[in-house]
């Protein structure tokens, strides 16, 4: 099997692509051109096409962008880190709900618990990343 098939079976594999498709979407919206844009959309695509094979839950997309939008929030609202961490909390369950053992049974739980901990550390550096570019003078 290809290795770019083996990836898209794997619920790490589109598990990546999805936070690689959030991340993208979230310098795309901060930066319109061609490889932000790009990248969001072929992630988008390829972590689509991993769902085709399992059904994602829809509630823990739900929660991953109720999460993400929550990160949001921490940045543009003084909340003393309330909104950041709730939607931490709300991140990490939402990447745990996706790698759940009842989608892909095969995935022991070291390896569920350190994907979902490193998706959501990478999505809060992102937002953390992109608010900052968003609030830095323009010189």
């Amino acid at each position: 099997m290809p290795f770019a098939v083996a990836l898209l079976h794997h619920p790490a594999g589109v598990y990546a692509f999805l936070v690689a498709a959030i991340v993208a979407s979230l310098y795309a919206a901060l930066k319109p051109s061609f490889v932000p844009t790009f990248s969001a959309v072929a992630a988008g695509l390829l972590a689509l096409l991993g769902f085709v094979a399992v059904p994602p839950d829809y509630g823990a997309l739900l929660l991953l962008a109720i999460g993400v939008a929550l990160l949001h929030t921490e940045f543009l609202i003084p909340t003393s880190g309330a909104a950041g961490a709730l939607g931490l909390a709300v991140t990490g369950w939402a990447s745990t709900l996706l790698l759940a053992p009842s989608a892909w049974p095969e995935l022991g739980g070291a390896t569920r618990a350190a994907a979902a901990i490193a998706g959501t550390l990478v999505l809060v550096g992102a937002v953390t990343h992109t608010m900052r570019l968003r609030t830095l003078p323009k010189s």
